[in-house]
């Protein structure tokens, strides 16, 4: 998709680049608009425009073909035959979405079961909204759903429907439950209750429960979290 920003990689018909370019880059990940905000880019740092310039700002093309998707409205098509294949997705982040999004551009009848009351994981729940306008998050999301997703919501999976019933309705189940735990620290008194770990604290925030903090805090971690 860069080689079709900069004009090298030309679409065909009367297809603009904006689009060519969006259809391009969603075949691998159809979160552009969020990826781009929130990738740190580590391929800049081995860029070889150093040697003459500046890197490329790959996020900022990323974050352009995202947004102008957003703006002009392009929606996801499936053109498949359906193949009467029903495949269950444990977890609604970013990877149980994009797996579905390829399920159903190949013809299968797919389900998202997730735990929580809002799809997105650990963009939704684990970012703060300063970094991910909810807005956009929410528009990558519903564009996949529109292809035909299905979606169980408040439900976990071996609490509020069992995987051996899973197993019986679908062909197939896919685990996307992602890596939401967080680390606490391994030292003694670490699992004090006024020990929060990086990852739940903004669980708490995103969900609306974390309302106000009262005395000293100490921040363990000078990261992006």
């Amino acid at each position: 998709w860069l080689d079709i920003v900069r004009g090298m990689e030309k679409p065909s018909g009367d297809l603009s680049w904006q689009e060519y370019a969006f259809r391009r880059s969603t075949d691998a990940n159809p979160f552009p608009s969020i990826m781009g905000r929130v990738c740190p880019a580590p391929c800049e740092d081995g860029c070889n425009r150093n040697e003459v310039e500046d890197t490329v700002g790959i996020n900022a093309v990323e974050q352009f073909i995202g947004d102008n998707a957003k703006k002009e409205g392009y929606r996801f098509k499936v053109d498949a035959k359906d193949t009467g294949k029903k495949v269950a997705i444990i977890g609604g982040g970013c990877g149980g979405l994009s797996a579905a999004l390829q399920l159903r551009k190949q013809g299968h009848s797919v389900t998202v079961f997730e735990k929580y009351d809002q799809l997105g994981g650990m963009m939704m729940y684990g970012i703060p909204d300063y970094r991910v306008p909810r807005d956009v998050l929410q528009y990558e999301i519903d564009r996949i759903i529109e292809t035909g997703i299905e979606t169980k919501m408040n439900t976990k999976v071996g609490v509020d429907i069992s995987m051996e019933q899973l197993e019986k309705d679908y062909d197939a189940v896919l685990f996307a439950i992602g890596a939401m735990s967080g680390r606490m620290l391994p030292i003694p008194g670490g699992d004090a209750t006024n020990c929060v770990s990086g990852v739940a604290f903004l669980e708490a925030y995103n969900q609306g429960r974390l309302k106000h903090i009262t005395g000293k805090v100490i921040c363990i971690g000078g990261g992006d979290t």
